[in-house]
């Protein structure tokens, strides 16, 4: 780990525990025990100090809406009910005394029908008639004024009810009330007696209400009252008393009195001492920083050196803060089940950007940095951090790490899967169960959807080769691959072979086969720079070299990786396929042209007959290089039997190990034997006229 990454950590080690400061402030301010029920306690705690134990929120909220259940609604009499039912009265008449006419009768009821008044033809009469109309008016409102004078009730109150009068609440028996049914009679009556009785049921229907009604803003003083009359404390804890001893099994009652008496430090203003605070604030510090520097000094040993050289250590630190927003946001300002944190999201980018060994490592990193942001609990860290585990291994397994509708499959049926088991260990009711199911596919479906992204964005920052970048590459439209098949030929058709046989090989030994088909097709775009000086393009191309002495002859020849990458870098070509063409020489020497300069005598150097490299860093750059030079090797030789291209596969091996070719490249001596067997059948078919095999012998005749 360099200074870079150091100070990267220790910063980022400041910010997450400056977040954790700021929103566990309790936990610095004043004593908490964390403690669970059923656990088994660690410590023996004495009371302080006289402390009430308070209710716990579960057992106020049941004894609140017992004492609602008990409160009495008030009633009051309504002036309002009477006020409308006149009213009402005043714009059926006016409407009648918009009529006059009998030929309007029939507009007159759609009007009256808008009222909800009576509609008979002993009703509309009125309209034509002032004085029968005035009269009717007036034995109606005398009617509604006398029904009004005893407050009228429409509930089952039972024998008496509680009365709102002169600011005073009283309970009174409902017989001195009129029952709404009785009310409606009484109105009904009082009209039938003056010859009204064809409408009046229909009147006592729209004048007549109930008016004695629950006093809604009372009721809700008396609720806030009954409320607030409830006792928040349940006993009392007196000093030096015994609240919890050491390896007893927690209990809810022991929860209940730990919770009390962190709420009367707070009460009582007994905060921690200044050295406790600054001893919490260093411990968290420490804590954080210690994780922080060894997943920067896991990263370069877990992380291939090729994608270790990215500028990545200011992404994986900043990664864990975070994880520590989330946990902030979920557990302090959201105050939902943790589950729901997208915590599989920076692991998954992390494996398909630098490995799977990296991606399993920060997993748990991971899980201990936000540990201390949800109040150390364990539930949901299990199911997040075992999930994201389970999906990391079964997507190397199936190598699916460009698939995120599968990996989003896999991670919301694993995180379903461990969070039912733990729910039927606890045996917890179904509906618990379906709610954590439904945060588990929030926390997977963010995490999917912000791992591709991030992994998007840092492969084309990086340039790094993608599943539909190598499609891509793949097409024989692509620019580069044309222009090799109209201008080198014989490189074109070489490149072709050498993409076949690696490609069988990286398949045999668990390597990225699309990759090495691709390193393969572009490994000698190079040639297109000077293609006459290559012998598979130009059979007379010794003719160029014999102007040459073997020194220009080799720098030319070495030239085209050099020139294949600048061609790759401008045409936006992947890190990997520009390794490839890096290292698909190695260090190896041009030794045709390094024997004709010691021939000549001129005392060569070696290192001017030799390949820059580097020698190949990866499995598919060690199986580019054996098969171009198993390919050209076969190509250039009279081949009569099968014997003769293992021999020549073995023979090429074994050199480029005693050159030390493969030194750098995770590739064994089992892998390269696996590749020999894969590349035969290929070199069988393409040599196949040339290769002479014996007659099969027919059986004897017994």
């Amino acid at each position: 780990m360099n200074s870079k990454s150091f100070v990267y950590a220790l910063l980022t080690a400041v910010v997450i525990a400056g977040l954790h400061h700021i929103f566990a402030a309790g936990s610095f301010a004043f004593p908490e025990y964390r403690l669970t029920e059923g656990q088994v306690s660690d410590i023996e705690l004495i009371s302080p100090f006289d402390f009430p134990i308070l209710k716990s929120e579960e057992q106020l909220k049941i004894d609140r809406e017992a004492a609602l259940e008990k409160l009495q609604p008030p009633f009051s009499v309504s002036d309002q009910v009477r006020f409308d039912s006149f009213s009402s009265l005043d714009r059926i008449f006016a409407t009648l005394r918009q009529y006059p006419d009998r030929k309007d009768s029939e507009d007159l009821a759609v009007e009256l029908n808008k009222l909800k008044a009576p509609t008979n033809a002993e009703f509309l009469a009125l309209a034509t008639s002032d004085a029968s109309r005035e009269r009717a008016y007036s034995t109606i409102y005398d009617a509604i004024s006398k029904v009004y004078k005893t407050p009228i009730y429409d509930m089952a109150l039972g024998d008496s009810l509680t009365l709102y009068e002169s600011d005073e609440l009283k309970r009174i028996s409902v017989e001195g009330f009129q029952e709404y049914g009785e009310a409606k009679t009484a109105f009904q009556d009082a009209l039938s007696r003056s010859g009204y009785s064809t409408f009046a049921g229909q009147l006592s229907e729209r004048l007549v209400h109930p008016n004695l009604l629950v006093d809604e803003n009372k009721y809700q003083e008396l609720k806030q009252m009954a409320i607030n009359a409830v006792p928040t404390q349940e006993g009392e804890v007196l000093q030096n008393e015994i609240i919890l001893r050491k390896y007893s099994r927690v209990k809810k009652s022991d929860l209940n009195k730990l919770n009390s008496l962190t709420e009367a430090y707070k009460a009582r203003n007994l905060t921690r001492s200044p050295w406790q605070r600054m001893g919490l604030s260093l411990g968290m510090l420490l804590f954080v920083l210690i994780i922080l520097l060894l997943t920067n000094s896991a990263f370069p040993l877990l992380v291939p050196k090729k994608l270790a050289q990215d500028s990545i250590e200011l992404p994986i630190n900043l990664s864990f803060v975070f994880t520590a927003v989330f946990g902030v946001l979920s557990h302090h300002v959201l105050g939902v089940n943790n589950v729901i944190i997208p915590f599989a999201l920076i692991p998954l980018a992390l494996a398909v950007l630098t490995g799977f060994e990296f991606g399993i490592f920060f997993a748990i990193a991971n899980a201990l940095i936000l540990n201390p942001f949800i109040n150390w609990e364990p539930y949901a860290p299990v199911i997040l951090l075992l999930s994201t585990l389970i999906t990391l291994v079964f997507i190397r397994r199936i190598k699916a790490w460009h698939e995120p509708v599968r990996i989003w499959l896999v991670l919301t049926v694993s995180m379903i899967v461990v969070g039912l088991s733990i729910s039927l260990y606890k045996n917890d009711p179904a509906i618990i169960i379906l709610r954590n199911s439904g945060y588990a596919l929030i926390s997977s479906t963010l995490s999917i959807l912000g791992a591709a992204a991030i992994s998007s964005y840092y492969e084309r920052r990086w340039n790094r080769s993608t599943k539909q970048t190598l499609l891509e590459l793949l097409d024989f439209n692509h620019p580069l691959l044309k222009k090799l098949a109209t201008q080198a030929v014989g490189t074109y058709h070489h490149s072709l072979v050498v993409g076949n046989l690696a490609e069988r090989a990286a398949e045999a030994i668990g390597a990225d086969a699309r990759l090495t088909r691709v390193g393969s097709y572009y490994h000698d775009i190079g040639k297109l720079v000077n293609t006459e000086i290559f012998t598979e393009n130009n059979e007379d191309s010794s003719s160029i070299h014999d102007k040459l002495d073997p020194q220009e002859s080799a720098s030319i020849l070495r030239d085209h990786v050099r020139e294949g990458v600048a061609l790759a870098h401008k045409y936006n070509i992947p890190k990997e396929v520009i390794d490839i063409i890096q290292e698909h020489h190695g260090t190896s020497s041009l030794r045709f042209f390094l024997d004709a300069a010691q021939r000549q005598g001129l005392n060569p150097n070696v290192e001017d007959y030799s390949y820059e490299g580097p020698k190949p860093q990866s499995k598919e750059s060690a199986l580019v290089m054996l098969a171009d030079i198993v390919e050209s090797t076969t190509k250039s030789k009279d081949l009569r039997s099968k014997d003769e291209l293992e021999k020549i596969i073995d023979d090429t091996i074994q050199r480029l190990i005693r050159e030390g070719q493969f030194n750098e490249a995770p590739i064994t001596i089992s892998d390269l034997q696996k590749a020999k067997i894969a590349m035969l059948p290929v070199l069988e078919s393409i040599y196949r006229k040339r290769l002479d095999y014996p007659d099969e012998q027919k059986p004897r005749d017994e």
